[in-house]
């Protein structure tokens, strides 16, 4: 919903690549239209639908919409990251993320990213980890922790004995950091395709965390992240080993005794310098801490 007549401070790209997906569709379209910052037009979205050439009724759901200013483009495609690497190509949003057909936003999300966007080298973000049901009920939900860029790139948040992994639905980034995205080599992932741009922002900024709902992902018969092994495959071409301050921080940080942190961190990483965003209800805005 692009509003060319007002002074938006703040623009988002939104991308849903999809194909034969109807039947899911909908519901993320109306979670995204229903952004409480589109209703008072304080940001203008740019939202693309990249459709894989679908067979069922996706173009007739689409057209319902149409009325938002959605770009609609439907050929074949060679899978799910050649479809977001055609998005990401013709983002102009200096505010970017995806949702996969299923997928929402909770009702807030943009005017959240919109206020925390606006601090100081802040270039890509996570909210809560936040699992849905086919209903649309919440069934489960995780704080994102303090992240370290080092555990991106060695792969500790995708190991199944330390889950804190990051969140595609709720993760947004800036224009800066799409434009170093390689795309030629996300087309190159069936399932991994999100881990491949984390590792790449990992090695130019910190991920910060947001207490708060941002997005959701939905769990239903038939989607890629079904097959897990096959996914961390393809994550472990990405990932480097670990150093031995590496090890030792995460054992720390996942085991001893808070008061004997400040200590530790000596040893090892020091304390991450990612910031950990929350609201404060005083002064009623978000600041880090």
């Amino acid at each position: 919903m692009s509003l060319p007549y007002l002074e938006q401070s703040c623009s988002f790209t939104l991308i849903t690549p999809c194909r034969n997906s109807a039947h899911l569709l909908s519901e993320t379209l109306d979670s995204i239209f229903n952004q409480s910052s589109l209703k008072n037009r304080s940001i203008s979205l740019q939202y693309l639908i990249i459709d894989g050439a679908s067979s069922d009724h996706t173009a007739d759901v689409v057209e319902s919409y149409l009325k938002y200013g959605i770009e609609f483009l439907s050929q074949p495609d060679r899978g799910m990251y050649d479809a977001l690497a055609k998005g990401l190509e013709k983002a102009t949003g200096n505010i970017i993320g995806y949702l996969n057909a299923g997928d929402i936003l909770f009702p807030h999300a943009f005017e959240i990213l919109e206020e925390v966007f606006q601090y100081p080298d802040i270039e890509w973000v996570t909210g809560y980890s936040t699992i849905i049901n086919d209903q649309l009920q919440i069934t489960n939900t995780a704080q994102p922790p303090r992240y370290r860029r080092q555990f991106i790139e060695n792969g500790y948040y995708v190991d199944p004995s330390y889950p804190r992994n990051i969140q595609q639905e709720s993760t947004f980034w800036s224009q800066r950091m799409n434009r170093l995205i390689d795309f030629k080599k996300l087309r190159s992932f069936q399932l991994a395709g999100d881990y491949f741009l984390w590792t790449e922002f990992a090695k130019e900024t910190e991920l910060h965390s947001i207490g708060s709902l941002l997005g959701a992902f939905r769990v239903h018969a038939g989607q890629l992240s079904e097959n897990y092994d096959a996914y961390y495959q393809e994550v472990k071409s990405l990932l480097r080993k670990a150093t031995f301050r590496e090890q030792l921080t995460r054992y720390w940080e996942t085991r001893c005794n808070p008061l004997l942190r400040g200590f530790l961190w000596n040893h090892t990483l020091g304390i991450s310098p990612a910031k950990i965003f929350d609201y404060h209800h005083a002064e009623k805005k978000w600041r880090p801490r």
